[in-house]
């Protein structure tokens, strides 16, 4: 686990597949949780740092950022909150589209992961021990982003680096929607930016408007 903003750590269990954060705000949060195959990982990395998350905070309801929460939730007796608008995926109202499916089954040995039964839903705006929920929707309809101080852990709304970039087209519900909530995002104030798939990076608040730029 290593500091990558004021407060904000970023394990290393989540490996190649996803970045998943540790936030020591009011109380210790995770926020996201990796895939099924990293839980064990996650909370081994989490007890040999004596780091005892009493909440799981998920931006959305996809299984590589959901997939060890159950275990966290068992460990720890963390309880696991997500966004109040991304109840329909995660309860199996709404599915991705079927090449989507295809491709997540191909990736956890022929199966769909089981999301975890969630504990609290959050609404937009709201803010959760001193982090505050900001709605991202566009990848999925209720993606959130979370800021802690000016930190922004972004999720899978872009995808933060040298240049910042937007998730890839075809693993979004809408992406209008992705443009939309980026230009929300570019309007905030943020020093540093984490996201899913991609490193840590600082004067994030210029990259994000570099990137909206770009739209013409």
């Amino acid at each position: 686990m290593r500091e990558i903003g004021d407060g904000v750590f970023q394990l290393d269990a989540g490996g190649k597949l996803v970045n998943v954060f540790y936030v020591q705000a009011k109380v210790p949060v995770l926020v996201d949780a990796g895939g099924p195959q990293q839980a064990e990982a996650l909370v081994e990395e989490l007890l040999a740092d004596e780091a005892e998350p009493k909440l799981v905070l998920l931006t959305h309801g996809d299984f590589d950022h959901f997939g060890g929460a159950a275990a966290v939730r068992e460990e720890f007796g963390a309880a696991i909150v997500a966004p109040a608008a991304e109840r329909p995926l995660l309860t199996g109202e709404i599915e991705r589209r079927l090449y989507v499916r295809l491709m997540i089954r191909s990736a956890c040995r022929g199966r769909l992961p089981k999301p975890p039964e969630i504990d609290r839903w959050i609404e937009p705006g709201e803010v959760v021990e001193g982090i505050e929920a900001i709605p991202t929707p566009g990848h999925t309809p209720g993606h959130t982003a979370f800021r802690f101080g000016r930190t922004l852990i972004a999720g899978d709304a872009l995808i933060t680096g040298e240049r910042f970039r937007p998730p890839v087209p075809m693993f979004c519900f809408d992406n209008e929607a992705v443009r939309r909530s980026i230009e929300k995002l570019a309007g905030l104030d943020f020093d540093v930016a984490v996201s899913g798939h991609g490193p840590e990076t600082r004067d994030a608040t210029q990259k994000l408007r570099d990137l909206v730029a770009t739209w013409g």
